[in-house]
Order: structure tokens, then C-alpha cells, then sequence
């Protein structure tokens, strides 16, 4: 039996994990090491480890990631990486995992690749090669360096890996199990009363950019301001907890927006399904909206460089340019019409499955070697 690690920082890797976390439990072949880190512990972020419990999965180890009153900086992603890092070597240590799956674009995951790199564990890295903007594509690609082998989203990714200097035997294209997450979910009827929605309404997502960090609370305005101009209801989910997120949440607690500190994968999808747009700069923007054929309002640079379906319009951050783009989406909406996810097509964590129990876990895997 072979033993496969995972972490889970927050709401964002925790529902790409779930569908792969299922296959494991369900495989006999394989079991599953679960940390549980980062937001998933803080009250002010909605406490979603409560998520992993009520989905049935053992946790087998908690790291505080994050300090009481710690400031919003970039200098206290690194320490809070810091303590991650040095509790995950002892971890490692003591439930000598035969395969690490990391994933994405997250600290405290790259932490894990990191520690796994060192420490001769075969390391697995999940949406490898894909281009954004922000400190999340240097994680990203470093987290490639650090990795055997890789679960790549789509074919463009799967081919800048390569041109990264990755072997192409160890880059599998498989999709996004994020995919696989959203589409298992059942249909809610209730779903609007429960959140006091009318049938009209759009999402908002808005996370920090850790490289513009001085413009986040100029930024959040904007966007704040355009959404005023339009007589829909905006159910807003809080941001990540990324350098400079306590400026979005202040501004966000004085529009006149419904916030939520975090959802269910069950309760989000059955609003994204029921809205009118998605606005902001989350990947699910890029991921998973065009499934359900919700057009995507895109702004600014966090998303920069990644492959898009059609449903996706990007904007800056300026008010009057951000207006027509949403009456375009509304329109769009209206039209029903359909679009094709080029992320995957709900399978993904079948096909990770079945690489995790057929790769080789040889010295040549984890003797990385550039190709060129």
C-alpha cells in the first residue's frame, strides 16, 4: 500500500484535494497522510477545517501556520512559510510517506515540496506550468523545480513544463481535479433563501495582489464603485489571507454587499450556478465557471498569462472600464450561451489515481536533471 501525503492550506487546495482525497479512501491500493494547516485553523477564515471533518476525512496532523495579530505583510508569509516548513521535516519523519502530492500555487504547499525535494520523497505537483501574474507564479514554478513529477492542467501547460526542463515522461496531462469537485455536486433548490438571494445577483472575488500591495485598497474601490452601478445584489466571499487583505476586507465591511467569510464547496457552487457573473481575480474565474456557462468579469493582473475559456473578459481596476464589460456579461448571460472548460472534463483525480499507483518510485525519479 502506498502511503500519499497532502496538505491543505485553504478553501482554494482543499477542494481541488477532495475528489482525489475520495479515490484514495476508496482504493486499496492506496492511503492517505492529511495535514491540515494555514486558514482552514483561524476563525476570521471561516474555520473550514469544519468542512474537512463533516466530509468525513482523518486529519492526522494540524500546524499553526498563522500567529495571533500578526501583521499583513509580505514578511509575515515568509515567517508563517518558516513554521510550516520546519514542522513538516518532523512530520515527514514520522509517517514516512512513499509519494508527497502537492499542489497549485500555495505556501505552505511549496513548503512541502521543498521539504519532500530534500528529503528524497518522490514529490507529485498538481497545475504545474501554468502562467499567472504575482508571487503565485514564482511559488508555481518553483514548486516545479522542487517536483518529480507532474499533474499538469491542460496541454499548454503540460508543454511549458517541458520547456521548463522537466522530462517528458514525468509531465502527465489530466486536467484539474477542481473540475471533478464542482461538477459531483448535487443541485440545492433552497439555496438563494438560504443566503437571502434574489434570482439576480453577481459574486464577487477579490484577493490581494502581494506585488501590488500598496494599490490593494485603490483597487478594491474600483471594483466596489462599478458594482454600485448596477441594481444587482453582490454576495461577496472574503479574500485569501495574502500581504495586504485586511485593506479589501475593510472596504468590502463598508459597501452594502452580503459577505461571507468562506462557503461549502456544496453552497458555492450551487450560488456560482445561480448567478449572474463572477467579478474579481479568483482562478475559479478561469477554472470552473465556464462549466456552468457563467460568464467571468476578470480584473487586473492576478490571473495574467493563464490559459482562458471564452467566458472570460478581462479589465483593469478602472471604474468606467470595468462598467461595459459587466453589462456585456449580463448580456452573455441572457443569451445562454455555452461554453467548453478546457480544464478538464471531471476525471482528473481518476487519472492522478492511476499514475500514484503505476509511477516507478525509482533514484532516477527523484535525481532531477535539467533536459537541456
Amino acid at each position: 500500500m502506498r502511503k500519499i501525503f497532502i496538505l491543505t492550506e485553504r478553501r482554494a487546495d482543499y477542494s481541488r484535494f477532495r475528489p482525489i482525497l475520495r479515490l484514495i479512501e476508496k482504493d486499496p491500493k492506496l492511503d492517505y497522510i492529511l495535514v491540515v494547516t494555514g486558514a482552514h485553523l483561524r476563525e476570521e477564515m471561516g474555520n473550514t477545517i469544519d468542512e474537512i471533518i463533516n466530509d468525513g476525512f482523518k486529519i492526522d496532523y494540524k500546524i499553526e501556520m498563522f500567529l495571533d495579530n500578526e501583521e499583513d505583510s509580505g514578511a509575515s508569509m515568509v515567517r508563517s512559510f518558516s513554521r510550516v516548513a520546519t514542522q513538516l521535516t518532523y512530520i515527514l519523519e514520522d509517517s514516512k510517506p512513499d509519494i508527497i502530492l502537492a499542489g497549485f500555487d500555495i505556501g505552505a504547499n511549496m513548503a512541502l515540496t521543498i521539504a519532500g525535494a530534500h528529503m528524497n520523497i518522490p514529490v507529485g505537483h498538481i497545475q504545474g506550468g501554468e502562467v499567472t501574474g504575482t508571487i503565485d507564479e514564482s511559488i508555481r514554478h518553483a514548486m516545479t523545480k522542487f517536483s518529480h513529477f507532474h499533474f499538469a492542467s491542460n496541454e499548454d501547460a503540460a508543454a511549458r513544463l517541458i520547456k521548463m526542463g522537466e522530462k517528458k515522461e514525468n509531465v502527465f496531462n489530466v486536467g484539474c481535479p477542481s473540475i471533478d469537485a464542482i461538477l459531483e455536486i448535487k443541485n440545492d433548490e433552497q439555496i438563494l433563501k438560504k443566503y437571502n438571494l434574489k434570482k439576480d445577483y453577481f459574486i464577487l472575488i477579490q484577493h490581494p495582489v502581494t506585488t501590488e500591495i500598496e494599490q490593494v485598497e485603490t483597487q478594491i474601490k474600483e471594483t466596489i464603485n462599478a458594482l454600485n452601478k448596477f441594481n444587482y445584489q453582490v454576495l461577496v466571499i472574503l479574500p485569501n489571507n495574502d500581504a495586504g487583505f485586511s485593506n479589501i476586507v475593510r472596504e468590502l465591511k463598508n459597501s452594502n454587499f452580503l459577505l461571507v467569510e468562506s462557503l461549502s464547496l456544496h453552497d458555492y457552487v450551487n450560488l456560482l450556478k445561480k448567478s449572474t457573473l463572477l467579478i474579481g481575480n479568483s482562478s475559479s474565474g478561469i477554472h470552473e465557471t465556464s462549466s456552468f456557462n457563467i460568464p467571468t468579469i476578470n480584473i487586473g493582473s492576478r490571473q495574467h498569462g493563464r490559459l482562458r475559456p471564452n467566458n472570460v473578459i478581462d479589465v483593469n481596476h478602472n471604474t468606467p472600464q470595468n462598467v461595459n464589460p459587466i453589462k456585456k456579461g449580463i448580456k452573455i448571460k441572457n443569451s445562454d450561451k455555452t461554453f467548453v472548460n478546457p480544464y478538464g472534463d471531471g476525471n482528473s483525480a481518476k487519472r492522478i489515481i492511476k499514475i500514484l499507483k503505476s509511477i516507478k518510485l525509482t533514484k532516477e525519479l527523484i535525481q532531477k536533471k535539467i533536459t537541456y
